[in-house]
């Protein structure tokens, strides 16, 4: 039976290289024109430091929450440098049309309007009109496509601390990718079954099968830190109605789309209904949480632009699903490098962003032949959340989807944080041969999901969606849920969290054991075994697998005894431990120390206070520590450090804090005629009702020592 296709979402071509296609027209003298400049970042390894930092669970700064002031004050360039760049533009044929400026949001791109004339003059260049290789639309790019801005800007006499600065502009030399999206429309063969390989998939499925939790009934937790949002490029859209359909359909909460930045049109000329669609009908249903919707029409692929737009907008959500990609090889090393470090600010501001990984199995260099593994882009990025593919086989078993994109990425290296996994994976048997892939690099995809036979409501009737553009929002989906967690908890959003798949993933859910995934026109590509694999990652996410840091946890099966710290835990010193700071009031810090000692017994002058805790409710289990040994109980800090504004966190800043308050009292004393304290953690003891801030209470009362 032939298969009716609707419309094919796929840009079947491996590889489309740069065939933006020359029309030969050029712009118009007087065509506003926008272009970026981009600048040197200042102190560009504190993106890497920083983002480590505060992505590490275990870590003081994990619940540090960095804002875009943080960002631009420690890899900004300084206002003097950004004026210096803008005077020095304006200079340039000055004559023709005006000229503005402005820096972004970081400092670290600048981004001017003019007219097309000046900007012809001031890159001696002509501003011609491109044509999409496969659609009827346009962009108008530089007729040079190999540019030196370097020897132009010194043509133009470019001071050295304008030329010094200055790493590219964003309309001259390379021509950025056409834009590539993921997943395929097909309606049910003529004798009613599914036109892709495995079983119906609709929401109701996904959330028993990946055990979800519905939220929509508790409004308390509807707020924009527990929302996700879908990124959507070359004109897709979707029309509400048809999402409320859906909706009603499978009897969920009614859910429409929670805000809209830039537009949806879906009545346009030329709109494509396809992927936004798919989008907004999964991630409003899997957690039933809000969704936003983030309309870029463009055809060309400037990720810059979008994430600087996401990063401006106020309480953006924090999970972003985004099934858009090209070849590596079309973006280019200065691009690829250019979005990683966005990439890291988004992971820096607790944004986790889950791409898809690819359509064309493991793609090919040789286009319609049997040639070296084609990597995709932005999904081999290290810094996001890569989604592959798998179908349902039967009633909850996953295989791996033969056209979900996997390999090694020929541009950025593997992590540290993938050696373990992919080191095990590559003694495998059955792998390809090792000259048609780079397995030193960045290895992908991280997790998988459902990706054919997905159920949607599409221009007025029902049919099926296949791509990794479905399994990246169902995912996506899944760990909005674990923000909400989170959220209830007063804990904040999970941010990047690859490194930390890696450290759990055989406890993330559904591991895809057998199966391949597949290199076009050639043989079986990679297979998929126990643990990772460049098929389907890690597999599916089980979220009942998940605790709220994201992953998966051994505690769940196995709860070791608690471990007490010294000198902390001595009788003849202050233990202090840790606070947050939430709106005026605080709560306990998760990674505060606190406990009771193996070593010391508990001293008498701590009998009345521990034996009442011990009465508490929801004390862990005795087995876990020693309620006899010596009881002992993480705010975080602004310094100026080497130059730069740094977050510090842990006890380690509670105990000097602590210790200051102390000196004080001392100095009260020495004001009375009285001499020091000296050793005083009896007396905490006995008057600890009256010391100041019960955690539980934040009553306000005095010292009385």
């Amino acid at each position: 039976m032939n298969i009716k296709t609707v419309i094919c979402l796929c840009l079947v071509a491996s590889s489309l290289g740069e065939l933006w296609n020359p029309t030969g027209q050029r712009s118009k003298r007087h065509q506003e024109v926008k272009f970026r400049i981009d600048l040197e970042k200042r102190n560009p390894e504190w993106l890497d430091k920083t983002l480590e930092a505060v992505s590490d669970p275990n870590g003081p700064m994990y619940e540090v929450y960095m804002t875009n002031d943080d960002i631009k004050q420690n890899i900004g360039r300084s206002d003097r440098e950004i004026k210096s760049v803008i005077r020095f533009f304006k200079k340039q044929c000055a004559s023709i049309c005006p000229l503005s400026g402005a820096a972004m949001i970081h400092n670290d791109f600048i981004e001017i309007k003019t007219c097309a004339a000046r900007y012809e003059c001031i890159f001696d260049t002509e501003l011609v009109k491109y044509k999409h290789p496969l659609y009827d639309e346009y962009i108008f790019h530089s007729a040079k496509t190999k540019y030196d801005l370097d020897a132009r800007l010194k043509e133009l006499n470019a001071p050295l601390g304008v030329r010094s600065i200055i790493t590219g502009i964003n309309k001259v030399g390379r021509l950025p990718p056409p834009l590539k999206y993921y997943g395929e429309i097909r309606k049910e063969k003529d004798d009613s079954t599914l036109p892709f390989e495995g079983k119906e998939v609709n929401p109701l499925i996904v959330r028993k099968n990946y055990g979800t939790k519905d939220f929509s009934s508790d409004a308390s937790l509807n707020s924009s830190q527990a929302a996700n949002c879908m990124a959507e490029f070359n004109a897709n859209y979707f029309k509400p109605s048809d999402v409320k359909i859906f909706q009603a359909h499978y009897n969920l909460t009614s859910n429409p789309i929670a805000k809209i930045i830039g537009k949806n049109e879906p009545d346009s000329a030329g709109a494509s209904l396809g992927e936004a669609t798919l989008d907004s009908s999964y991630l409003t249903t899997v957690v039933g949480q809000p969704t936003w919707g983030f309309f870029d029409g463009s055809w060309k692929w400037d990720f810059v632009t979008f994430t600087q737009k996401l990063m401006r907008t106020k309480n953006a959500p924090k999970v972003v699903s985004v099934s858009y990609g090209n070849p590596e090889s079309n973006f280019g090393d200065y691009n690829m490098n250019k979005c990683d470090d966005e990439f890291k600010k988004l992971g820096i501001l607790k944004f986790t962003i889950f791409i898809s990984s690819g359509d064309s199995g493991v793609g090919s260099t040789n286009g319609y032949g049997c040639g070296n593994y084609e990597p995709d882009y932005p999904t081999a990025s290290p810094y996001v959340v890569s989604v592959g593919g798998t179908y349902l086989a039967d009633r909850s078993t996953e295989k791996p989807w033969n056209d979900g994109g996997g390999g090694f990425s020929n541009h950025n290296t593997r992590p540290s944080w993938q050696d373990e996994a992919v080191t095990e994976y590559l003694k495998s048997k059955n792998l390809p041969s090792s000259k048609l892939y780079n397995s030193t690099g960045r290895a992908y995809p991280d997790l998988a999901g459902y990706s054919t036979n997905l159920r949607i409501y599409y221009r007025g009737g029902w049919t099926y969606v296949g791509g990794t553009s479905a399994s990246c929002p169902i995912t996506a989906a899944v760990f909005t849920g674990i923000n909400t967690e989170r959220l209830r908890k007063g804990k904040g959003p999970l941010g990047y969290i690859t490194p930390q798949l890696y450290k759990h993933g055989k406890d993330l859910g559904f591991d895809v054991k057998t199966g391949y995934n597949y290199q076009p026109y050639c043989a079986k590509a990679f297979p998929a075994v126990v643990g990772w694999d460049a098929a389907t990652g890690f597999g599916s996410v089980n979220y009942n697998n998940s605790d709220d840091s994201g992953v998966g946890s051994t505690t769940h099966k196995e709860c070791i005894n608690y471990e007490p710290d010294y000198p902390i835990a001595s009788p003849y010193v202050v233990s202090v431990g840790g606070t947050n700071l939430h709106s005026h009031s605080e709560k306990i810090k998760d990674h505060g120390g606190g406990g009771f000692s193996n070593h010391n017994p508990r001293p008498n002058w701590q009998d009345e206070a521990v034996t009442e805790y011990l009465k508490s409710k929801n004390l862990p289990s005795l087995k876990l520590h020693n309620a006899s040994g010596r009881a002992n109980p993480d705010p975080y800090l602004r310094i100026y450090y080497h130059d730069a504004w740094h977050y510090i966190g842990g006890t380690s800043a509670s105990c000097p804090i602590t210790a200051t308050l102390f000196t004080a009292i001392n100095t009260e004393r020495l004001r009375n005629g009285k001499g020091p304290l000296g050793y005083i953690t009896p007396y905490l003891h006995k008057y600890g009702k009256y010391l100041g801030y019960d955690v539980t209470s934040r009553d306000k009362t005095f010292m009385h020592l």
